[in-house]
């Protein structure tokens, strides 16, 4: 099934095979519209992604000698954010 694309900003139908980098009717740039929000969902899905595997792994009890090293060296497990014990 084919899938349309729409310019985020006007909602203009563009083609499949549309390549260019500006929008033909607005001229908005369509590669770096809403960038950073796009990179912040990415990283937000990638520590959800990050943490559930961790959290098999723990169940699969693989982890156990991650967390020794860890505790034994002082540093922070890697399924959790160093930033909220801090807070």
């Amino acid at each position: 099934m084919k899938e349309d694309k729409y310019c985020p900003a006007c909602g203009k139908k563009l083609s499949l095979l549309y390549m260019k980098e500006k929008c033909p009717g607005c001229g908005v740039d369509l590669l770096r519209y809403d960038a950073e929000g796009r990179l912040a969902r990415d990283a937000e899905q990638a520590a959800k992604e990050v943490e559930a595997l961790w959290r098999f792994l723990r169940k699969a009890d693989k982890a156990r000698v991650i967390e020794k090293y860890c505790r034994k060296k002082g540093r922070p497990l890697p399924w959790e954010d160093p930033r909220e014990e801090q807070t």
